[in-house]
C-alpha cells in the first residue's frame, strides 16, 4: 500500500502539473488543505509540534523545505514534460543519493554494496538521458524535465540525512510533519501569494477537486503507512516500499494517461530494481554479521 501511495503521487502531480497553476500556489493551496487534518492527529495523541522552539522551528523549515516544498514544486513541473513513468524512474534514485549524501556527511560507512549500487543505479539512467527515441508529452524539454526529476531525488535524498542527523531530542514523526506543515503556512504560503498572487482553481477540462482530494488523502495515508511501516519492519524493510512505487508509477502512468515507452524503460527499471536492493538491503561482512 505504502509503494503504490508513492507511485500513485506522481500520476496525480501530472495531473495537477497540467492544470496550468503556478506550481507554487497548488502547493500552498495543498500546505494550506493539510494543516487541519495533521493538528486533529495531533489533538487525538496529545502531543502537538514545538513551534515556539526556535530551534525547533527552523528544523521543521529546514525539513520542509528539502523534504516537501521544492521537491513538490519540481514534480508539478517535471511530470507534465517527461510523464509520469520517467519521473518515478528519476525519482527512485533517492535510496542511492541518500547513500552518496550519507557519505559526504558521514552518517554512514562506506560500503562496497552500497558503492555498487550508486554505480549500477546510474548506469541504469543512461539509457534515458542519452536515448534519441525516448517517447515523453513534451520530449523538446526532456533535458529540463530529466533535470527536474534528478532534483527531486536529490531534495528526498538530502531531507533523509537531515531528518536523522538533526531530528529535535524529545519529538515523534507526527510532531514533524505538523511542524513542516505549520512552517510551511507561515513562510510558504504567505511567498507565494504574495509573488504569483490568489489563482482560482481551474473546475474545467480535469475534476480538480478529486484530484486535489485524492493528493490530500495520499499525502495523509503515505505519512501513516511510512510511520507504520517503520516502526514494524525498520528502515529496512520501509525502503523495500521503493519496488512497489517504481512499478505503481509506471504502470500507472500507462493506464491513466496511455504513456507508452521504449525497451530501454524496462532497462533502466530492472537497473534501479538491482541498486535499490543493493543501498537497501543489509549488507553482511565475512563473518556472517549484519552492517
Amino acid at each position: 500500500m505504502l509503494g503504490t501511495a508513492w507511485g500513485a503521487f506522481f500520476s496525480l502531480s501530472r495531473f495537477a502539473g497540467e492544470t496550468q497553476m503556478t506550481p507554487m500556489v497548488l502547493v500552498a493551496y495543498i500546505i494550506v488543505a493539510e494543516l487541519p487534518f495533521f493538528y486533529l492527529i495531533c489533538w487525538h495523541r496529545g502531543r502537538f509540534p514545538r513551534i515556539w522552539r526556535p530551534a525547533s522551528m527552523l528544523f521543521y523549515l529546514m525539513a520542509a523545505s528539502v523534504g516537501y516544498f521544492i521537491p513538490a514544486v519540481l514534480e508539478l513541473q517535471a511530470a507534465p514534460i517527461i510523464g509520469a513513468g520517467l519521473l518515478t524512474i528519476f525519482v527512485s534514485m533517492t535510496p542511492l543519493i541518500t547513500v552518496i549524501v550519507a557519505f559526504v556527511m558521514r552518517t554512514e560507512e562506506k560500503t562496497l554494496q552500497k558503492l555498487i549500487g550508486v554505480m549500477v543505479g546510474t548506469l541504469a539512467l543512461m539509457p534515458l538521458m542519452l536515448s534519441e527515441d525516448m517517447i515523453m508529452p513534451r520530449r523538446e524539454d526532456a533535458k529540463t524535465g530529466f533535470i527536474l526529476a534528478l532534483s527531486v531525488a536529490c531534495c528526498y535524498g538530502l531531507y533523509h540525512n537531515l531528518v536523522s542527523k538533526f531530528w529535535p531530542e524529545g519529538e515523534d514523526a507526527w510532531q514533524l510533519a505538523t511542524g513542516e506543515t505549520i512552517s510551511g503556512l507561515l513562510v510558504l504560503v504567505p511567498f507565494a501569494l504574495i509573488v504569483y498572487g490568489v489563482e482560482p482553481l481551474p473546475f474545467h477540462g480535469y475534476d480538480i477537486p478529486l484530484v486535489l482530494g485524492s493528493y490530500l488523502f495520499l499525502s495523509m495515508a503515505s505519512i501513516w503507512l511510512y510511520f507504520y511501516v517503520l516502526k514494524a519492519g525498520g528502515p529496512i524493510f520501509a525502503s523495500m516500499a521503493g519496488f512497489i512505487s517504481l512499478v505503481a508509477g509506471v504502470v500507472l502512468g500507462m493506464v491513466l494517461f496511455g504513456e507508452r515507452h521504449t525497451p530501454w524503460v524496462l532497462f533502466s527499471m530492472l537497473g534501479m530494481f538491482i541498486a535499490i536492493w543493493l543501498t537497501s538491503s543489509t549488507n553482511i561482512d565475512i563473518d556472517g554479521q549484519s552492517k
